[in-house]
């Protein structure tokens, strides 16, 4: 009888640590998601902030082979 009240304790609390390391991993899991919808978000603004730059760079290019043609 003792054995498997000794057992018993055993199986439980190693259910229990597996039930303690499956949230720690969830809770681990939620914040790569978090991080990587934030991350998505910079990502978003950075391709049009770059958009905006080369359309400028591109403007800049135009108007100086402009200028260098008249001159």
């Amino acid at each position: 009888m003792l054995w498997a009240l000794v057992y018993l304790v055993l199986i439980l609390g190693g259910l229990a640590l597996l039930v303690l390391c499956a949230w720690r991993v969830w809770q681990k899991v939620r914040g790569v998601r978090r991080a990587l919808g934030e991350l998505s978000t910079r990502v978003s603004g950075l391709a049009t902030d770059t958009a905006a730059l080369s359309a400028r760079l591109d403007h800049a290019e135009v108007g100086a082979r402009l200028a260098d043609r008249t001159s």
